[in-house]
């Protein structure tokens, strides 16, 4: 078969790995996972194939790239084919040098950065490159960061047949738990429950002002707690959430901001979180039901936050809530999809009942598959499973992308040992005061969280970030909370905000200020972590009284953040008040009585001056119509 011929049919291909890859992650979630290395073998060798088969034969490509990217294909096939036929042998000889594996393993990292440039760009292949090169330089290296280097043979051979290296803990987790859930949300897609998400969605708070916005933050929310992927979320409900976001008076800015900052914040919503809450548990070594219980209140938090600033920038913009007849039934609405509520039931009820994950979800997946069959105004039939199939094979190529590259920066940090040089800088320039150490860690997380998934991101800051912050004493769920959230918001957070430039791209406005506005309005996420680290009730720990209590105390302090970056809290509210309102807002947030109150009497003066200020306006008014 000539190359023009193998282009005509990569569509065919495509769907035929796809589908292999989906089967093959049913199989194993429903019998069993393989040993950790064939399982991982086998899961990047089939995303590796798809990525340059979707990448392979663009038109702008000459027949002699055309024939680098056969040789990169069979490449991949080569280097995930020999493990699986030599997998005893390897285990055999684990620790001893084969020139053959040595040579496997370069090829094996020059594909994974390849792959990676080819699905998410140059930032992480970089940072990969930087930490290849670190591990190469360390008796160069002056100071603490520097050490005693790592052998070329055995770099490879590492990175390649170990369960540390490519195939280690990010990989694995893709591996056995993310592939299956972006396979559950495809699924979803395919049976209409998106569009019943955010129907739904729209009905509970298309009549408050605001709505249209309520209802991407409500659907997004929803949706980007099981795809892993803020960005993948974005591309998703955000086509049908901007727009009608546009259409009903907010900007393309405006807009495209809050579906990145909802589909972001899906990321730390119970109870998949993206992935990260079974990451988390893996590495604490915890239950999974302890960490999705102390990461709710957090969340929610959040999610209120941002519902709050959007209502209060309609307010600023003057919008009207819609008509009655512009909204749906909710009764109507929940009649006609309340079958799709049921995976989703089946799902959570499974997974607190003490099922693993990747069996919780190939349950989820059959009854999604059983919804779409007993739906009878979708047309759902073996078109469709293969379109699920499709869909969650493309989204999958970008976080095992990330996972793999990920694999490859801590198998780094295992061999250099520079997360713990880390940890002891981190100590140093603080001078042993946590809060400084907070400030620096948070920098850390965003930085490094640049460009990656939810799952890649956390597992490389919990072994280069967290563990700086358990050795100055903080409990560990706290910690890795903490890494988490921060990780996260650089998907926000200009120069490399990710989730708000995909967003911009379908709004049409400007990526930068979106990134810029984005921020503004996550802005509640960059306080959150401070005030769970330093109050644990915020992480479900305490009475019921004082958990009550303090997120009461805590949602006042949200709305009024919220009024501060809006510039609207009950009235118009200028740039100085602004300031001072963001002040007051964190200060109520304290867990400290006094600065409480501080905050709760600044607030209330500047409500009182704002309120004079509007009925002095209106008598003005007033007697300059008399007159």
């Amino acid at each position: 078969m000539s190359i023009p011929q193998l282009f005509k049919r990569k569509t065919f291909f495509i769907v035929c790995i796809a589908t292999i890859l989906g089967l093959f992650h049913l199989y194993t979630a429903y019998f069993g996972s393989l040993p950790g290395l064939l399982q991982r073998s086998v899961h990047w060798l089939l995303v590796s194939i798809l990525v340059f088969i979707c990448t392979f034969g663009s038109k702008n490509k000459k027949t002699s790239q055309k024939i680098i990217d056969v040789f990169l294909i069979v490449g991949a096939i080569g280097t995930g084919g020999y493990i699986l036929l030599y997998y005893d042998d390897i285990l055999m000889n684990y620790g001893s040098i084969n020139q053959v594996e040595v040579l496997l393993g370069i090829i094996a990292v020059i594909l994974i950065l390849e792959t990676t440039r080819r699905i998410l760009g140059w930032a992480l292949p970089i940072i990969t490159i930087v930490f290849i090169f670190y591990a190469f330089l360390g008796p160069w290296i002056p100071g603490l960061l520097g050490h005693n280097g790592v052998e070329f043979d055995r770099f490879f051979t590492y990175m390649y047949t170990s369960s540390d290296g490519i195939y280690g803990l990010a990989l694995g987790t893709s591996a056995t738990i993310i592939f299956l859930y972006i396979l559950f949300g495809a699924f979803l897609n395919q049976t209409g429950s998106g569009d019943f998400f955010i129907k739904l969605a729209y009905s509970i708070t298309g009549r408050v002002t605001g709505g249209p916005a309520l209802t991407a933050v409500t659907s997004s929310a929803m949706m980007g707690s099981i795809s892993g992927s803020s960005v993948a979320n974005v591309t998703t409900t955000g086509v049908f959430t901007i727009p009608m976001m546009i259409k009903n008076g907010y900007t393309p800015q405006f807009a495209a901001s809050v579906e990145a900052v909802a589909s972001t914040g899906g990321q730390i919503l119970p109870p998949v979180m993206g992935a990260a809450a079974f990451l988390m548990a893996d590495v604490l070594g915890i239950k999974y039901q302890t960490i999705i219980i102390a990461a709710l209140i957090p969340a929610l938090l959040y999610f209120i936050t941002v519902g709050i600033a959007v209502f209060f920038q309609a307010k600023a913009n003057g919008l009207k809530p819609l008509k009655k007849d512009q909204v749906p039934s909710l009764r109507k609405t929940f009649i006609k999809g309340y079958l799709y509520l049921f995976p989703l039931i089946i799902l959570v009820v499974l997974l607190f009942q003490g099922f693993s994950a990747n069996k919780a979800a190939f349950y989820a997946i059959l009854a999604i598959i059983v919804t779409g069959l007993l739906k009878k105004d979708v047309n759902f039939n073996f078109k469709s499973v293969l379109n699920a199939m499709e869909e969650s094979g493309r989204a999958i190529m970008a976080v095992a992308t990330a996972c793999a590259c990920a694999g490859i920066i801590m198998g780094i940090i295992g061999l250099t040992g520079i997360g713990v040089k880390l940890a002891v800088l981190i100590d140093l320039f603080s001078g042993g005061n946590l809060f400084i150490a907070l400030i620096l860690t948070m920098i850390v997380s965003i930085i490094l969280g640049m460009g990656l998934p939810s799952s890649a991101a956390y597992l490389v800051l919990a072994v280069m970030a967290g563990p700086a912050l358990v050795k100055m004493g903080l409990d560990p769920l706290a910690a890795h909370l903490f890494v988490l959230y921060y990780g996260l918001m650089s998907a926000v957070t200009p120069p490399v905000a990710l989730t708000a430039f995909a967003a911009a791209g379908i709004s049409g406005s400007d990526p930068m200020k979106t990134g810029l506005t984005s921020m503004r309005l996550a802005i509640v996420a960059f306080v959150i972590p401070y005030i769970f680290v330093y109050n644990p009730v915020f992480l479900m720990e305490g009475t019921l009284f004082n958990i009550i209590l303090h997120v009461s105390i805590a949602i006042i302090g949200c709305t009024v953040l919220a009024g501060a970056l809006c510039g609207w809290l009950y009235g118009h509210v200028n740039m100085v008040n602004r300031i001072i309102l963001s002040i007051a807002s964190v200060l109520i947030m304290i867990p400290d009585m006094f600065n409480t109150l501080i905050g709760f009497a600044i607030t209330v003066v500047i409500l009182f001056i704002n309120k004079a200020k509007k009925y002095k306006a209106q008598d003005v008014q007033i007697n300059e119509q008399r007159y």
